[in-house]
């Protein structure tokens, strides 16, 4: 039901500075958060001001809901609050992963699934949000299918470029991801090998 201060000055900035693409909106939130950093507190003092009217105005359309209303949109934000971290746990934990060098998991047939289900809904036009609402109905989707339709089934994920049976897709990626680790470990045993010698000093 809020909206901090810097919050309010990135979409007034992203409103004056419209990005057509990710690159430009990774470009566009650097120079806003620069910008909010050249405020100084009279400057300040007007997004505050409009942070707490924005709080205002959305606790009086809250204490307008009814009961059902209320349990409702509260049960919806704390799911988003969830996936939020769920998200950004996930993100710092990618991050680790890859600074270590070690080849990225590939997904499962139950993933692939899962990701061309998201891209089919999107492509739709369906609401996705809450994830969390949303994957139950996949989840249930995937436990409908027997295991020849998970084998038969065809898929066409653009970002996976190959149309192949979720299984055999899976397989073929576990395998490749084998190949990618053994590769690994033999670059990187070496190199562990001459630290703990040197630990050992």
């Amino acid at each position: 039901m809020s909206m901090n201060p810097l919050a309010i000055f990135v979409k007034e900035h992203f409103g004056k500075n419209s990005a057509k693409n990710i690159e430009e909106g990774q470009k566009t939130m650097k120079e806003a958060v620069a910008a909010w950093k050249t405020l100084d507190s009279t400057e300040r003092k007007k997004y505050e001001e409009l942070s707490k009217k924005y709080r205002e105005k959305k606790m009086r359309e809250f204490d307008a809901l009814s009961d059902e209303e209320k349990k409702e949109r509260i049960s919806t934000s704390v799911e988003m609050k969830e996936e939020k971290a769920k998200r950004k746990e996930r993100r710092e934990r990618r991050e680790n992963w890859q600074r270590s060098g070690h080849p990225e998991r590939p997904p499962s047939a139950y993933n692939l699934f899962v990701q061309e289900r998201f891209t089919i809904l999107k492509n739709k036009g369906e609401i996705i949000t809450p994830v969390a609402k949303t994957m139950r109905r996949v989840s249930a989707e995937w436990s409908a299918m027997n295991e020849t339709a998970k084998q038969a089934r065809f898929t066409h994920i653009i970002s996976l470029h190959h149309p192949f049976p979720y299984n055999t897709k899976a397989a073929k990626m576990a395998e490749q991801y084998k190949i990618e680790v053994d590769a690994w470990k033999a670059k990187v045993k070496p190199e562990e090998k001459e630290v703990q010698q040197k630990s050992l000093k």
